[in-house]
């Protein structure tokens, strides 16, 4: 992308060429595609009933192919999940997602945003560190 600027000490005007940078995801095989179906399938409806559990609204859920995170949560109330959590214990899921739907309410790691977060999911330091023990890609 071409942006043009104005340099007022010169009284020049001048382009930069931004380059955009490719986004970080792993390679597709059959067994991602698989995983993929396998996610669509079971992570959307559990997500829906975990917030519906515990009082939440969100706009809409994407899977997706992450290398870099499990799931993160848009201003716009959409929750991406990444398709590698049907592959982790449904404890684990479901932490990613309680984690995922307090962002609805704090889009920070703030102080209010983990005093929700323990009182969802009292554990949650515990099924963090487990979480690391997991690969992403």
């Amino acid at each position: 992308m071409t942006r043009l600027f104005f340099n007022p000490f010169t009284g020049k005007f001048f382009t930069i060429v931004a380059r955009r940078r490719k986004p970080r995801r792993a390679p597709v095989n059959a067994r991602v595609e698989q995983m993929r179906r396998q996610a669509k399938a079971e992570l959307p409806p559990r997500l829906a009933a975990l917030a519906k559990e515990h009082g939440f609204v969100y706009n809409r859920v994407f899977i997706k192919n992450n290398i870099s995170n499990w799931g993160s949560c848009s201003s716009l109330g959409n929750i991406n999940l990444n398709l590698r959590l049907v592959s982790l214990p449904q404890e684990l899921q479901d932490y990613v997602m309680l984690h995922e739907l307090c962002h609805l309410r704090y889009l920070n790691h703030g102080p209010e945003f983990h005093a929700l977060l323990e009182q969802l999911c009292p554990h949650h330091r515990e099924l963090k560190k487990q979480l690391r023990n997991y690969p992403l890609a």
